[in-house]
């Protein structure tokens, strides 16, 4: 006994009227599974448009690491600077009265940045975002928390022993 076995390519071919036959060169065959060459081109179609998304992505400017704490500004109308020094433009009109504002990071400035307010003077500068979206420094001594001419909890230190702080400088 002899067995005939077909295969499901098979099948379908005899169903499908033998499209892809030897005539016509087997483009019929490559028009019904959209052929080898335009699957290559949609595969390449979607790799240019991954490839491009990235570059967007990747253009974009680099941003300040995320805020890392909040700080309490216990003072009331503090200018926001757009440097570590009272002598430093402003960077904003906006101005900061006893309200919580997001901490990027802070510095020490030494006697350049040094602000002194009744008993209080420090010579640390805290980065914030304030309230209305700008970025800038305050000085610490307008900041709850810490001891005069220290870092204020909430935020970290940027020195040169810890390079992983980096305040971006506006």
């Amino acid at each position: 006994m002899t067995m005939t076995h077909t295969s499901p390519a098979t099948s379908e071919h005899a169903r499908r009227g033998h499209e892809g036959r030897a005539e016509d060169g087997g483009r019929a065959r490559d028009r019904r599974r959209g052929g080898l060459a335009g699957r290559a081109l949609r595969t390449l179609a979607g790799l240019l448009a991954v490839v491009a998304s990235l570059l967007v992505v990747g253009a974009q400017p680099a941003a300040a690491h995320p805020p890392t704490g909040s700080v309490y500004v216990w003072a009331s109308d503090v200018r926001v600077r757009s440097c570590q020094s009272t002598s430093c433009s402003l960077a904003t009109d906006e101005v900061l009265t006893r309200v919580r504002v997001q901490a990027y990071c802070q510095i020490d400035n030494g006697t350049a940045g040094r602000v002194t307010d009744g008993p209080y003077t420090n010579t640390y500068w805290v980065q914030v975002i304030t309230p209305g979206r700008t970025l800038g420094w305050i000085s610490a001594v307008y900041v709850s928390g810490g001891s005069n001419n220290s870092p204020v909890p909430g935020a970290p230190v940027d020195s040169p022993s810890d390079p992983t702080i980096d305040c971006e400088y506006i």
